[in-house]
């Protein structure tokens, strides 16, 4: 049962990938709240607000928020609250937000901001205001620091970047674990299964990125250990003219049923570019060269 006496270091932020600069973060953020005796509180919105107002420079991002709560408390996070950005937070006062939810929802006793951050109607709840108000209510105000790779910033953007060109492995080491994908099987139409290669159909979220190609992969979440497969992400080209994203999956060597089974795909590597085919039987045997690729033994 929670403690009403209970009192939070509580960050704000996107936190899109939970990438390396977003973990030392957080081990700075957990270092701080063990010194000050206090737990830690995560809030994440789903999508950067700059999405609501700014429609048009919408991007994928690079974990649902499912996946991203599990990762925070993957990463010892006490408490972590997913907001949707959406009307009513657009129009909130940043007074009424700062008392309502930091100070009397989120009960924290110390507050760590990025360096850009507001909050609230018309972004008033700016660092400015966040040092009277927290002074006022003797609440610890911090900034996060920067954190880079090299001579460079570790950024959502600069990860979503290498997965478009389908650098999963790049993109893996500035998050810090490999790059996966999490979905339900859903039934498709079968054409794999009529070329000879039966297909998982992994549903994933239209926001999320799905880098485009076909990749060596490890699957998990119907077997005791993961299984090693060919992962295509595209829009089967030699197959139908449609523009809707695919995220298929072929184990080699394993037959059975795996509609409404929750799978994380991690991406191994890439094997070779989405493209259209002359026929179907030239597809047929990229494909069985795809499979002739994977690394052996790891079934």
């Amino acid at each position: 049962m929670k403690r009403a006496s209970e009192r939070y270091l509580v960050t704000i932020g996107t936190f899109d990938g939970v990438h390396r600069g977003h973990r030392k973060l957080l081990a700075w953020v957990r270092q701080r709240a063990a010194r000050a005796g206090l737990k830690t509180r995560v809030v994440f919105f789903v999508a950067p607000p700059r999405f609501y107002f700014h429609p048009s420079k919408r991007v994928p991002l690079l974990t649902s928020g499912a996946q991203r709560r599990a990762l925070l408390k993957s990463l010892g996070i006490d408490r972590v609250e997913v907001l949707r950005f959406g009307p009513h937070w657009a129009q909130m006062p940043h007074t009424y937000f700062f008392e309502r939810y930091i100070v009397r929802r989120w009960r924290a006793a110390g507050l760590l901001v990025g360096r850009d951050f507001a909050f609230g109607r018309g972004r008033l709840g700016d660092l400015d205001f966040l040092k009277t108000a927290c002074r006022a209510r003797e609440m610890t105000l911090g900034v996060l620091p920067l954190v880079r790779a090299g001579e460079r910033k570790i950024s959502s953007s600069r990860i979503r970047t290498l997965l478009a060109e389908g650098e999963v492995a790049a993109a893996g080491r500035l998050l810090g674990r490999p790059f996966s994908l999490t979905g339900r099987v859903v039934h498709g139409d079968h054409q794999g299964r009529k070329l000879g290669f039966p297909t998982a159909n992994v549903h994933v979220p239209p926001e999320v990125i799905a880098p485009p190609g076909v990749y060596e992969v490890q699957v998990s979440g119907a077997w005791p250990a993961p299984k090693t497969a060919v992962c295509n992400v595209g829009v089967r080209p030699t197959l139908s003219g449609e523009r809707r994203r695919h995220v298929e999956v072929h184990i080699p060597g394993w037959s059975g049923r795996l509609y409404h089974r929750v799978l994380t795909v991690v991406f191994v590597r890439r094997l070779r570019g989405e493209r259209k085919f002359p026929s179907i039987d030239a597809l047929k045997r990229q494909i069985a060269k795809d499979i002739t690729k994977l690394v052996p033994g790891h079934n």
